[in-house]
């Protein structure tokens, strides 16, 4: 008997229409489906085609089997952005002193969870983006939860003031400093992991802190710039931006706009950002830009 065409069915599903677990086994064999999580299976040219989190919504919904989904995996449901995610265990948090485990498909957290802390995403049972992000906060390190909890305040999902709340608590348990310092770092303007990423790097090095999305306008230009300090405009080039030659050859010319005004400009790639270079980038920009005449452009938001 062939297996059915689906995303998503269960053992119990093939067994309901005649297929056998030997069946079951030579599928998987032929690479007509493939195993997701135990007794749970997929289609696998539909797999094949899944975005990362595509496949790991599909497996949180074979797993989490009405317990709450949390951490990486509700920041996947609520669709946070983050850096370089562990999407290979679908996390879960249950509400006792213990009994916690982990394998190589789950990851189980005896991890408190009050009735305001958690919501409905298409039909799971999931921690807020509050939650979320506090529980991310507590246990990654700082420069990945600033990816994620940066990006919880940009997606109005909640306030710094929500957060410091949920912070508080959690006072006495495991990682609540870390993510009281998270918190208060968090900043709803960054607009991509590599922007968070960027400001943590600038600290890292000494850096003041930036300004962010400052808009600055003369004539007929507007430009809304990543970072600024000082005379110096800092931009993170993730090199996704230009879709084409033509957004390449505009953002050359807002470049040249910018410094034609007296801007100088440092650019931040995600190599930089992987040793000091990114340091010696900006660190050269602000030695060009000392004593230079403050630059033409009105400064707004």
């Amino acid at each position: 008997m062939d297996i059915p065409s689906a995303v998503f069915y269960t053992r119990a599903d093939l067994a309901s229409i005649g297929v056998t677990d030997v069946e079951i086994k030579s599928a998987i064999r032929r690479g007509s489906i493939i195993r997701v999580a135990r007794g749970a299976y997929a289609d696998a040219a539909m797999y094949s085609a899944m975005i990362p989190a595509e496949r790991h919504i599909l497996a949180i919904r074979a797993t989490a089997r009405g317990r709450t989904v949390s951490h990486q995996s509700a920041a996947v449901l609520h669709g946070l952005q983050m850096w370089a995610p562990d999407l290979g265990r679908v996390h879960v948090s249950v509400n006792a002193g213990q009994g916690g485990r982990r394998t190589d498909r789950s990851h189980v957290h005896t991890n408190r969870v009050a009735a305001d802390s958690v919501t409905t995403v298409d039909g799971l049972t999931v921690t807020t983006v509050t939650r979320t992000a506090v529980d991310l906060a507590r246990s990654l390190s700082f420069e990945a939860a600033v990816c994620v909890v940066d990006s919880a305040l940009a997606s109005g999902g909640t306030t710094v003031e929500l957060l410091r709340s949920a912070v508080d608590t959690c006072a006495g348990l495991a990682g609540c400093s870390a993510a009281r310092r998270v918190v208060e770092f968090a900043d709803g303007r960054s607009e991509s992991v590599g922007e968070s990423r960027s400001r943590v790097y600038l600290q890292r090095y000494g850096f003041p802190a930036p300004e962010l999305q400052v808009t600055l306008r003369h004539g007929g230009l507007t430009a809304r710039p990543d970072f600024l300090i000082g005379g110096v405009i800092i931009e993170f080039d993730g090199k996704l931006k230009y879709t084409s030659e033509r957004a390449l050859f505009e953002e050359k010319k807002r470049q040249d706009q910018l410094m034609s005004l007296g801007w100088v400009m440092a650019r931040l790639t995600w190599e930089d950002l992987a040793s000091d270079a990114g340091a010696r980038i900006v660190r050269r920009a602000l030695e060009r830009a000392e004593g230079l005449p403050e630059p033409l452009t009105v400064r707004g938001r």
